[in-house]
Parts: structure tokens; C-alpha cells; sequence
């Protein structure tokens, strides 16, 4: 806690907020900043006065990305730390405060959301393979638990805003390519009639990526409707997905030094991919109720279908059917109880899925025996209030609280003589809390503390047990305690905040590979400490800079295993560091932008044998706007590693054969067209 307390006396002169800033002219001086509101704490309410860590990020401060995947818009974000952006077939593994970095593939213990509807699943798991990065407009992220706002594996939040329908009709189309095998055409269009409104938009993106067996085809068409009428709004989203991923696999040490471009020799030979069809529809009612009460009701439903070939040969290949759906509504009511001003926020989820995964022995990629058949389910319920008062004008308060219920099944259909009856079922149960205040010390700052809870059930599949057929009969949920105090600022052309927190865990889930495949177990207890500060500062006309830093402390108090004690190791995938800057000019017909991402180093293993070096990448966008044949175009360039340093673009946590690394590319090149109509 004395580091940390160093490292904020050291920072707070010179970090703030990474939230977003107002466009300005080219001629005229810069535009003052309306107050910030956010929505993802599940009310409307001012950022400078709520008692939470939340950040919001801007997409248009990001003009001629790649949007390869969501790391760069994260970047800014203090607390957030993204591994894994070159393997589509594992899915960029997002983390907040720690919580995310256990997966092996796609983001774990983070709850994510679209347009209000929910992206994680019902047993906690998130793919953000079906997400076109060109619509997001917005997003927020709330840093640290939030179970009483969202339940289970709600360890921090994303809460994405995709574009909404226009007054004046568009349409345009962007086309780039550049290095590493990468082409992409996308093609969007948008408008209103009366009080309908509408936008589509198909996305294509091949990427053969640096190592050898990294290619990747994903394809994607997203929609989106709204009716306004005087009582509210009506959203209706869809989104189609069929993407295919090479999977390149983990190398040991030995043979990135020998040739960090090829793939794992087993994944080579069986193979090694996963291939993806996903379709998804969300509807959302958000309504005006008497006074200035709200409500919002929202459901979604959708099936995916996933086949992969992993690199091995007994139980190598896996399919599942998925089905899924949700419901939910949340109502505010705003009024006056013992001479105080109360906004009281109520609500309800219900959501199940339904897997029927079948598994096949792999002879070297082609299909063999079935080795399993079952039916996997899982259903979600939690209820939840939340009360922000005003205790006066310059204290505010909030207090939540959430009872969630989690229920895990699986239906044995594989029955053989050597072969029991695996089925079974468990029901987790949690109550979670979280209680803030917030002091105004004046027009522009504020002061904020915070003390919240958050659980993580493990996913079906996480329960698989390591000895033998059958749920893992010792893993637990995860259940963490967070403390935080924070700084807010907020003028007309800057925007900054610091956070200090400390939490604790118990029963941590940890990845680990055994015989080839993943299994979890939990550690008895850690603890997480850190320090986080950003600062958006737009400090001339047309110049802007922005900059986030984190230090993290994540180690275990109580961990044993066969393998050793490993208590006071650091929590391996998380850096100590992790800064990064950016300073961006933009006119109204160019643009240019220079950021840095500095890593630490980290440990890619429980018992912090084996360590990961950091590094520093540094990464230049320019782009022109100009009008032509009654069209705007948009020319762009991306220059990705600018220095082409050495660095591992993924680690693989607890990698029984030691094959940890995930080589990421050099200098790389990309350039694109857009043109507007």
C-alpha cells in the first residue's frame, strides 16, 4: 500500500480522465465541454458527481483505425489491459482491475453489454466475435465490480453504444488493406422516414496475421431499427455472424528464439481452427413513466453454432448448437423521502442457454469417434434496487443492493460400460452490495469513495472436472470486496481522474492446462491493489492529448497446489504498468495522431518462474477529408510498431507444456478509403 501511495503522490499533478472531449472548428477556439452523463450504473446520471470509477470513450477521437479489434479504443482506459488481438481463433481478451485475464479465450469475468442488451452470456462468458467495430459510436466502462448492477461475472463492465439513425440519409463504403495479408470492405447505410429510422452495414475482413497457420475470415452484417414516439423509444438489433480462425497455438521459449513466425508444431498437424455462425436479436422498449420516472424493458434471442479442431488427438475436435435468450426491466422513480431527493432504480434479469456440444477424437484434423454427447444448460435470475439520493448540494449518495441465482446443468447422453452417467446440476446463490459517496468540492472537482462487491460463477464448461467425468465438485465462485477512493475533474477542455483501490478475493478462479485441455481451479484468497489516472486534454484549438496509467499489485495470500505454495506470487497476465498516450491534431479536413503504449513486465505462470519482458509500441495515424464528385472522401494510413519491437501479443496463462508465447508482429502498414454519400 506505501507503493501505491508513492506512485499517487507522484501522479496526481499530472493525470486525469480519459473520457471524451467536444469536436472542435478549425477556426474557431475550442468548444467548451457540456457536462459528461453517463448510463451504464443503469441510471442517467452526471460523472462528476456519481461515486463509481467510469470512464467513456468517444469512437471519432479514433478516426483511420484498423478496427481489428477493440483494444484501441480500450487503450485509453486506465485499469484496462488487452492481450490477444492477432488470434481471432482465441478472441481479444480484454481485463479490468485483473478481472478478465484468467481466460484462455475470449473475455471472462467483464460484463458486456450493446445498445442495453446483453453480449456476455447467461453462464458469464463473452465472444466479441460478432461485434462490427465500425458501428460502435460509444462506449463506458465501469472499472471494478459491479454485480449489483449486472450479477454474475460482473467484475467490471462495457457498455457499448452503437450509431444511431440520422436525420439526413447516408450511405458509404471503406475499403483497406495493408500488411499481414489484411483486406476489408464494409459498406453501411442509414436514415430516417418519420419516426422510423434505421442503419445497416455489412463487414468482410481477411487477415492471414503474422504466424504461420494465423489465417482468419470473418463476416458480418448488423442492423439497427428505431420508432420514436411521445411515451418512448423502441430499438430493435440484429447481427449475423460466419467467421473461420487458424489458431497458430503457444511456443515454448526455445522456439520463439528459433523462429518467432511459426505456428505450434500440433496445431500444425491437426489442424488447429474453429469455425462460427451466430444470429442474434435484441428489442428494447425505453419508456417515459409519470413525472420524470423511466423504464426500459429489453429481450434478446439468438443460436450460435461452433465447431473447432484443437491440437490434439483424444477429444480434439468439439461442436456445440447453442440457443440463448433473455429478458429484463429496470424502473426509476424519482421523489422526495424525509425532505431528501431519491431516484430509486428496481429491476430484473432472466436469461438460460442451451448447449448440445458433442466431442470427436481428431485424427490429425479429420473427424473420428465420438467421444462425448451432452446437454449443457444454464439459467440466470437476479433481482436488484439502487437508490442514489442527494443528501445535499454538494454530497450524493448511492446505495445497491442484488440477490442473483445461477443454475448449471448437464444431461449425459454419452452412456458406455466404461463411461458412468456424468450428469448433474448446481445451483449458485449470492447477494451483493455496493454503497458510494460522492463530495462536490466545487463547481469543477470532486471527491468520491466506494465500496462494492462482485461474484463470477464458473461457466459450464469451466466445471469440467480434471479427475475424471462429471462437474469438478471443489470449484467454488469467486467473490471479491472492493474499496476505492477517487478525484474527478472536470473544465471546458480537460477532464481528469484518480482512483486508488484495494480488494480482496476469495476462491479466485485460475486456468490451467492439464493433458491439453483447460481446467479451473480457485485460489483460497488474493488481493489486488492499485492506482489508476487518466487525462484528456484538449489544450489548443485543434490539438488534443490523452493519457491513462495503471499500477497494478494483484498477488495471491493463499494458494496451494500440488505443484507448490504460491502464496505472495504475483497473479500471472498482469503487468505491474501499463501507460499510454496519445497526441492527436485534427482540422476539419486532416487529421494525425501519435500514441504510445508502454507495458511492464509480468509472470506467465503461478509459481512467477518464468517472466514476460515488457515493451513499448508506438503507433501513427493520418487521414484527409476532401469532396469530389459530390462525394466526401476519407483517404487514411496506419503505421502499427512504428520501431518493430520485439513483443508477445498474447501469453497463455499456466501452459502445461510451457508453450506460453503468442509472438506479435512488427512494423506493420495498413490504408484505406472511405467515401460518404
Amino acid at each position: 500500500m506505501k507503493t501505491l501511495l508513492r506512485a499517487t503522490a507522484g501522479l496526481l499533478a499530472c493525470t486525469g480522465s480519459g473520457v471524451s472531449l467536444a469536436e472542435t472548428s478549425p477556426t474557431e477556439p475550442a468548444a467548451e465541454l457540456a457536462p459528461l452523463v453517463i448510463t451504464s450504473p443503469r441510471t442517467s446520471s452526471r460523472w462528476l458527481t456519481s461515486p463509481a470509477a467510469v470512464s467513456a470513450v468517444q469512437a471519432d477521437q479514433s478516426q483511420g483505425e484498423q478496427n481489428l479489434a477493440l483494444d484501441r479504443l480500450l487503450a485509453p482506459v486506465p485499469g484496462v489491459f488487452s492481450q490477444n488481438r492477432y488470434n481471432l481463433a482465441q478472441g481479444l481478451r480484454p481485463s479490468i482491475r485483473g478481472f478478465g485475464a484468467r481466460g484462455s479465450f475470449g473475455v471472462r469475468g467483464v460484463r458486456v453489454l450493446v445498445d442495453g442488451v446483453p453480449l456476455t452470456m447467461p453462464d458469464g462468458q463473452t465472444e466479441l466475435d460478432g461485434l462490427d467495430l465500425g458501428l460502435v459510436e460509444r462506449m463506458e466502462v465501469i472499472r471494478g465490480p459491479a454485480s449489483v448492477l449486472y450479477g454474475n461475472a460482473a467484475g467490471g463492465v462495457l457498455a457499448i453504444e452503437t450509431r444511431e439513425p440520422p436525420a439526413t440519409p447516408y450511405s458509404f463504403f471503406d475499403l483497406s488493406t495493408g500488411g499481414l495479408g489484411y483486406r476489408r470492405a464494409r459498406v453501411e447505410t442509414g436514415g430516417m422516414a418519420g419516426n422510423l429510422g434505421g442503419v445497416l452495414a455489412f463487414n468482410s475482413t481477411v487477415l492471414d496475421a503474422y504466424r504461420e497457420h494465423s489465417r482468419a475470415e470473418t463476416n458480418t452484417l448488423s442492423g439497427k431499427l428505431r420508432w420514436y414516439s411521445d411515451a418512448g423509444r423502441l430499438g430493435l438489433t440484429f447481427n449475423a455472424i460466419d467467421n473461420r480462425a487458424e489458431d497458430p497455438g503457444g511456443l515454448t521459449a526455445a522456439e520463439v528464439r528459433g523462429d518467432r513466425r511459426q505456428a505450434a508444431p500440433n496445431n500444425l498437424a491437426y489442424d488447429a481452427d474453429e469455425h462460427i455462425r451466430q444470429q442474434r436479436l435484441g428489442l428494447v422498449w425505453e419508456g417515459f413513466g409519470p413525472g420524470a420516472d423511466t423504464y426500459q424493458l429489453r429481450s434478446y434471442i439468438g443460436q450460435r453454432q461452433f465447431g473447432n479442431r484443437l491440437a490434439f488427438p483424444n477429444g480434439g475436435q468439439t461442436t456445440f448448437d447453442r440457443t440463448f435468450a433473455g429478458v429484463g426491466a429496470q424502473y426509476s422513480h424519482k421523489r422526495e423521502l424525509f425532505g431528501l431527493a431519491h431516484t430509486i432504480t428496481s429491476g430484473v434479469d432472466l436469461e438460460a442457454q442451451r448447449d448440445d456440444r458433442r466431442r470427436y477424437n481428431s485424427l490429425l484434423g479429420t473427424r473420428g469417434d465420438e467421444t462425448l454427447r451432452q446437454d449443457e444448460k444454464a439459467a440466470s435470475s437476479g433481482l436488484f434496487i439502487q437508490d442514489e439520493i442527494a443528501l445535499s448540494e454538494a454530497w450524493q449518495a448511492t446505495l445497491g443492493l442484488r440477490y442473483d441465482r445461477v443454475r448449471l446443468a448437464v444431461d449425459d447422453h454419452f452412456i458406455r460400460p466404461t463411461n458412468g452417467d456424468d450428469s448433474g446440476s448446481r445451483t449458485l446463490r449470492d447477494w451483493n452490495y455496493s454503497a458510494g459517496l460522492s463530495y462536490r468540492l466545487d463547481e469543477h472537482q470532486s471527491l468520491y469513495g466506494r465500496l462494492s462487491t462482485s461474484f463470477e460463477a464458473p461457466a459450464v464448461n469451466e466445471l469440467a472436472n480434471p479427475a475424471g467425468g462429471g462437474f469438478n465438485p471443489s470449484l467454488e465462485p469467486s467473490r471479491a470486496l472492493n474499496r476505492e477512493v477517487g478525484f474527478k475533474g472536470e473544465w471546458p477542455g480537460l477532464r481528469y481522474d484518480l482512483a486508488l483501490f484495494s480488494m480482496t478475493l476469495e476462491d479466485e478462479l485460475i486456468g490451467f492446462r492439464l493433458n491439453d485441455r483447460n481446467y479451473f481451479r480457485n485460489a483460497g484468497a488474493s488481493r489486488r491493489e492499485g492506482f489508476e489516472a487518466s487525462l484528456d486534454w484538449q489544450f489548443a484549438d485543434a490539438w488534443r492529448l490523452s493519457s491513462a496509467y495503471s499500477y497494478s499489485r494483484f498477488r495471491f495470500e493463499d494458494y496451494r497446489t500440488a505443484g507448490g505454495d504460491f502464496a505472495g506470487n504475483d497473479i500471472p497476465g498482469i503487468p505491474r504498468h501499463n501507460l499510454f498516450t496519445e497526441l492527436g491534431f485534427e482540422r476539419a479536413s486532416y487529421y494525425a495522431r501519435l500514441n504510445m503504449q508502454a507495458v511492464g513486465g509480468m509472470y506467465a505462470e503461478d509459481a512467477n518462474q518464468v517472466s514476460v519482458a515488457g515493451y513499448t509500441l508506438w503507433n501513427a495515424r493520418v487521414g484527409k477529408r476532401f469532396e469530389a464528385g459530390g462525394q466526401v472522401w476519407e483517404p487514411y494510413l496506419g503505421l502499427d510498431n512504428l520501431f518493430d519491437r520485439r513483443y508477445f501479443d498474447n501469453v497463455r496463462i499456466n501452459d502445461n507444456n510451457r508453450r506460453y508465447f503468442e509472438p506479435g508482429p512488427g512494423r506493420t502498414l495498413y490504408v484505406g478509403m472511405r467515401a460518404t454519400f
